[in-house]
């Protein structure tokens, strides 16, 4: 199986956070969100990584390199132009191997077994499967719905629009594209090169419409767009209160209750702290410092004053 991450967006309702970043390369408690994600993939046994890159590709590329020092092998698509949310699936094309396809978008943060989607879709023996998750306020999404198989899999049977508050009480509906998806790499044959190209608005559709087979999974854990600073503050207070299960512990110590600090931050032992809180690396902690619950601090930072609640990005000095 390969893996294809979609990581081309300009993340511009995270701006001003991605003015000089691209979205996928924001740190998550010190590491680039993108990094998680190729972990991910080496996890369930996919080494064969593909990355759509547009916006400062040159980050990305630069950062992972060949793939070589994640035990994997990266390959990159360069989007001269923007395509769409499966544009890119036509420029990975001549690295397709004829194996099924596990696509990420690269800003949701998600406790997603993959590999139970991975069997759900062999299972199902389709050519598409959808990863859902359920929300409370249906009227901020277009939804998915779906109708029990025989063997007690869920279908996908219609794409819905944002529906109004009665239209959503009506349907009863309250699944949602989850964003990560397993996917035959046929389907994208049909499609022109270098052609903006739509999951939600074109492949997915097609093929309903073609009555090709499209499973889901609705998956109950963890799930989080990480697509407004809002949200990603969430992800971040998520993460370290263990609500997200996050891998803090593989590169930083739990020196209080839920307060996180890397390897070479030096922290006095005067500083107030109080959790759920992260010290980056070569974070310098001084005796005045008061590091309130909710605090993220990025490396290479100095603070040595009260601080209040929120990100501080790497090299902030508050003194």
């Amino acid at each position: 199986m390969q893996a294809v991450i979609i990581a081309g967006g300009k993340g511009t309702r995270m701006a001003p956070l991605t003015q000089t970043t691209p979205k996928p390369m924001l740190p998550l408690l010190d590491r680039p969100f993108l990094a998680w994600m190729v972990d991910r993939c080496r996890a369930v046994g996919i080494t064969d990584i593909l990355i759509n890159v547009h916006y400062h590709a040159h980050q990305i590329e630069d950062y992972f390199g060949d793939g070589g020092a994640w035990g994997v092998q990266i390959r990159y698509l360069r989007e001269e132009t923007p395509l769409d949310t499966a544009g890119a699936m036509k420029l990975a094309e001549p690295y397709f191997t004829g194996d099924s396809l596990l696509v990420f978008n690269a800003d949701i943060l998600t406790d997603l077994d993959l590999q139970e989607l991975i069997d759900c879709h062999r299972t199902a023996q389709a050519q598409a499967t959808l990863a859902l998750t359920r929300v409370t306020n249906p009227t901020a999404f277009g939804l998915v719905e779906l109708a029990e198989t025989q063997g007690g899999g869920n279908q996908v049977v219609a794409f819905r629009e944002k529906p109004t508050p009665e239209q959503a009480a009506e349907l009863g509906i309250d699944t949602i594209n989850a964003g990560t998806y397993v996917l035959e790499p046929g389907i994208f044959a049909q499609y022109d090169h270098g052609q903006p190209l739509s999951f939600e608005r074109t492949v997915f559709p097609q093929l309903l419409a073609q009555s090709q087979r499209m499973a889901a999974l609705i998956w109950e854990g963890y799930w989080q767009d990480l697509g407004t600073p809002q949200k990603y503050y969430q992800a971040h207070l998520d993460s370290l209160a263990g609500i997200m299960p996050y891998p803090i512990a593989e590169y930083a110590t739990e020196i209080a209750p839920q307060v996180w600090a890397a390897p070479t931050a030096e922290v006095h032992a005067q500083a107030i702290l109080k959790g759920p809180s992260y010290i980056g690396e070569k974070v310098k902690i001084g005796a005045k410092a008061v590091v309130p619950e909710g605090t993220v601090i990025g490396q290479a930072s100095l603070v040595d004053r009260p601080l209040e609640p929120g990100i501080y990005p790497a090299g902030t000095l508050a003194i």
